[in-house]
């Protein structure tokens, strides 16, 4: 008995500090991850604030030996009166504010629309036109980019937002419809027949019932439409050509010359960029593991 009762608290220890070890070693495998993901961020940020002698010296220098401001100036066109702006930043970061926004919300109201009526109603076709649907949002973007290049260019539509914020939303579109036809089927039917019951018509469930209901997988769709909008190089780069349409990405790509780039104005540039999608992240990340919750059962 004085054995086995020596034994017992020895593999409980030995149980605890394995235990122990696997959580360290988790932790650091966390570090790690997070370490390589935030490094290049983390550089271009302090390369921001270098001159463009720093930022090719050899070897290189981590932190900035002095802060320099003016790329974030040159990047905006803060410069000084007579002095002309080296950059068409501000033009990517207005257009890429009014595609993103107008894409963005056509997606909500498309996509509510159609996920509503894939959830909730009964017609033939339905399984196939979603599946058809789905099929035609894995589509590698690189396969529609001379199509749509053509399309644009016979409708008068080239170097145009609009074109930009039809092909993001036709693009995006199918996720959205998928999220929010999932969530729709997950909503009891009871809950239905109890606000037809009340005097609630069938053209009003969606407003006054489901869309309510469908906040969090709505905030989901937004965040990741517009992300999807904010970052998008491959269409604005085909269907734009100046500085009147062009989105935050295609503005950094064309600072890029063959004899001269402005590394240090481009990485502040890329800093600009960043701040909305970081804003829309750090506020609304509970939104969006709530809305993807929500289709982990069914669907």
């Amino acid at each position: 008995m004085t054995a086995t009762s020596q034994t017992i608290p020895q593999n409980t220890a030995l149980t605890s500090i394995g235990k122990v070890v696997q959580q360290t070693l988790f932790y650091l495998l966390l570090c790690a991850i997070a370490f390589i993901d935030l490094f290049p961020f983390v550089w271009i940020l302090l390369s921001s604030f270098k001159t463009q002698l720093e930022i090719f010296r050899w070897p290189p220098t981590f932190l900035p030996q002095n802060f320099v401001w003016d790329n974030y100036a040159e990047a905006l066109s803060l410069l000084p009166a007579g002095q002309q702006p080296v950059s068409d930043i501000p033009y990517g970061l207005t257009n890429s504010v009014v595609v993103s926004l107008t894409s963005t919300l056509l997606i909500l109201v498309l996509g509510a629309l159609a996920g509503y009526a894939f959830g909730r109603l009964k017609f033939p076709g339905r399984r196939a036109l979603l599946i058809t649907l789905m099929m035609l949002r894995m589509l590698p973007g690189i396969v529609l980019s001379v199509p749509l290049f053509i399309l644009a260019t016979r409708v008068h539509l080239f170097d145009n937002r609009i074109a930009l914020i039809i092909t993001y939303t036709a693009f995006n579109l199918p996720l959205a419809v998928w999220l929010l036809s999932v969530f729709f089927q997950e909503v009891p039917t009871e809950l239905e027949d109890a606000a037809l019951v009340d005097g609630c018509t069938r053209a009003s469930l969606l407003p006054r019932i489901y869309l309510p209901l469908a906040l969090p997988a709505l905030a989901t769709v937004a965040i990741l439409s517009f992300l999807a909008t904010w970052n998008e190089f491959l269409f604005a780069v085909t269907l734009t050509s100046s500085k009147v349409s062009k989105t935050t990405p295609v503005a950094l790509a064309s600072m890029q010359a063959a004899f001269q780039t402005r590394w240090a104005v481009m990485t502040a540039g890329a800093v600009l960029a960043s701040i909305p999608a970081l804003l829309l992240l750090f506020f609304a990340q509970r939104y969006i593991v709530r809305g993807l919750t929500f289709g982990a059962v069914k669907g």
